[in-house]
């Protein structure tokens, strides 16, 4: 059982972790699951599939039976800058993973249970030794892991709680960091774990109007691992510590007829509670430290899918994300910007299985910067994405 158990955890991981994340508001990824995504992640107030996990738990409590979920995001990103220092372009492509499964453990009770493995946070920039930002950012790669075992309860015949532990897994590289200007080549790899919870409230006035609410705490992650100088043979053992953001989800759901589903979700991120980046190490880096000065911001997502058959589906939505890397704070290893991101999917269904495919396509807002920390990146920056998300669940 302790080896099938073991099997089970890397295959979830290698699933959801193979290749980077995808750059989204600060260093989060909203992007758990293809139904929630083709509806512009207006979700919470639905969590009509597994993907509830990370949505909303309470909403796993709507299900039944046994369901398991696996996809993936590819996207494919243009990003550009143009300033008085020369310009850059890159346009790597970037994956992530999400796996999830839901049980009524054959009770048809009150209860659920389940379990995510997905890639909530990353960021994965590789500038190369051409750029502007040879000096101070080469390559910027995070990848969080979260393993999230998950229950939910039906409180009243219009209430569900649901609540899960999250457990983290993180694993970075550094390279040419921003400010840590003494030095000109610079490489830090490290990995560490954190541990946080989800918590969620699913409320069905009626057939037609739903509301939900999802809480994510904060957390802190300790990455342990190498700081390496190249101008000198230096290498030691280093850490540093990083501060994830607390957020909260609402979202409203209304069927204005059976075949129809609209929903409009707000979501606040606590960026103002990351603290600065500072590097213990035993070189010459010891003390080192990064400024976020990151600013709280909102997000917007509207919603619709549309019910053409019994069992074909088709979705749409829009989202704004409101930039939360001010100009002081702003850097290669993270660009970001005012953001309008549409998406449009289709959806085929059974009582065994589904299939779901979504289109998105965003476009950050062309920004000046003008900062006085990081001259290296003031000038004109401008991106956008094209991205294909495909998830497909079985369900028993």
């Amino acid at each position: 059982m302790k080896n099938m158990m073991k099997r089970f955890m890397v295959a979830a991981t290698l699933l959801a972790g193979t290749g980077p994340a995808v750059l989204a508001l600060g260093f989060r990824n909203p992007d758990q699951g293809a139904r929630a995504t083709g509806q512009g992640e207006a979700f919470v107030a639905q969590a009509d599939d597994a993907s509830a996990i990370y949505y909303n738990p309470a909403g796993l409590a709507q299900l039944s039976g046994t369901q398991i979920s696996v996809g993936g995001m590819v996207s494919f990103r243009d990003i550009k800058f143009s300033g008085p220092t020369g310009s850059a372009q890159f346009d790597d492509p970037s994956y992530t993973g999400h796996f999830y499964v839901s049980s009524d453990l054959a009770q048809h009770d009150k209860w659920r249970i389940g379990l995510g493995v997905n890639v909530p946070f990353g960021t994965d920039m590789n500038w190369g030794s051409a750029t502007p930002f040879v000096n101070v950012t080469t390559k910027a790669e995070m990848l969080v892991v979260n393993y999230q075992p998950t229950v939910a309860y039906q409180l009243t015949p219009q209430l569900a709680l649901g609540a899960g532990l999250n457990v983290y897994q993180g694993s970075t590289t550094l390279e040419n960091l921003p400010y840590f200007t003494s030095v000109r080549k610079f490489r830090f790899t490290g990995t560490g774990v954190g541990v946080g919870a989800t918590i969620g409230a699913l409320y069905r006035l009626n057939d037609q109007h739903s509301f939900g609410a999802t809480y994510r705490s904060p957390f802190t992650m300790e990455y342990e691992g190498d700081a390496e100088l190249s101008y000198v043979i230096s290498r030691a053992n280093a850490q540093t510590t990083i501060q994830y953001p607390q957020s909260v989800t609402l979202g409203y759901a209304v069927r204005p007829i059976p075949n129809l589903k609209l929903e409009l979700d707000v979501e606040w991120t606590d960026w103002d509670a990351v603290n600065d980046l500072s590097l213990q190490a035993d070189n010459a880096l010891n003390g080192q430290t990064v400024t976020f000065r990151y600013k709280s911001s909102l997000w917007y997502g509207l919603g619709a899918q549309y019910s053409l058959t019994d069992h074909w589906s088709v979705r749409a939505g829009y989202i704004y994300s409101e930039n939360s890397v001010p100009s002081e704070a702003y850097s290669a290893a993270l660009p970001d910007g005012n953001r309008h991101v549409l998406s449009a999917g289709a959806g085929y269904s059974t009582d065994h299985f589904s299939v779901d495919l979504v289109y998105q396509y965003s476009l950050t807002e062309d920004r000046t910067v003008n900062s006085s920390v990081n001259t290296t990146v003031n000038g004109t920056w401008k991106s956008q994405s094209h991205a294909v998300m495909l998830t497909g669940s079985l369900k028993f």
